[in-house]
């Protein structure tokens, strides 16, 4: 079946990936599990890393599913399922994913999902990177600004990450970072919004008035090494 209408959506492939490759991981997901598995498993014996897979494939993969999804070329079950797969892949391959972690050097993230959201694939491949990159990684998904707040203060933690999928909760979302700095035994606290809005409309971000703008996996990682982990290491 088509996954999309007119031109091809090039500018959602980045990396060695191409469309074609990225259709075919989509494909495989609607078929089963296990032919999803089998598409990353031949990427890798063709020589791409866990990493490039996970940018430039899953991501690009889920990315398209989401333009299929608009152009109606998928109904909803069919990009329910093929999102299940693609974050299923993401805990199947962990273990090999994790295997080259570099030691813990103190630095904590907590990553959380706007609420109520239904897919957290994004925060949760950003929580295998930052982990596999040595950070203690708090994951949560707080209903409330209470919730939030509360892992805040009866948590030491360095950065708090924030995945953005839609602009439902944005004037939500903008008060509780206020109020998570606020709440936070850390004076310091960094904070970065990220997520699909990131790259779909990062303008509607400067609301929460983060402290960056999170485009991917790598971009984060990057930024805290410069801005948290350099202010770690002069503390310790």
């Amino acid at each position: 079946m088509p996954l999309y209408l007119g031109p091809a959506p090039s500018e959602l492939i980045t990396g060695n990936l191409t469309l074609d490759q990225v259709e075919l991981l989509v494909q495989a997901c609607l078929r089963d599990q296990a032919t999803a598995r089998q598409c990353i498993t031949g990427w890798m014996r063709q020589g791409l890393s866990l990493s490039d897979i996970y940018l430039h494939g899953i991501t690009a993969a889920a990315r398209l599913v989401g333009r299929a999804w608009a152009e109606d070329c998928l109904d909803f079950g069919a990009v329910t399922i093929v999102s299940a797969r693609l974050h299923r892949l993401l805990y199947d391959f962990s273990p090999q994913f994790q295997a080259d972690a570099q030691d813990h050097h103190g630095g904590t993230v907590l990553i959380f999902p706007e609420p109520g959201a239904q897919h957290t694939m994004g925060s949760f491949m950003l929580a295998e990177f930052f982990r596999r990159d040595g950070w203690y990684v708090l994951a949560a998904q707080p209903l409330r600004a209470q919730d939030a707040m509360g892992l805040v203060s009866a948590n030491w933690i360095d950065l708090v990450a924030l995945s953005v999928s839609s602009d439902r909760h944005l004037d939500t979302l903008a008060q509780w970072l206020g109020q998570m700095r606020e709440a936070s035994t850390n004076p310091a606290l960094k904070i970065m919004a990220g997520g699909p809005m990131a790259c779909v409309d990062p303008q509607c971000l400067n609301a929460m008035k983060a402290d960056v703008l999170g485009k991917d996996a790598l971009q984060a990682l990057g930024w805290a090494k410069t801005h948290v982990l350099s202010q770690l290491a002069l503390t310790q």
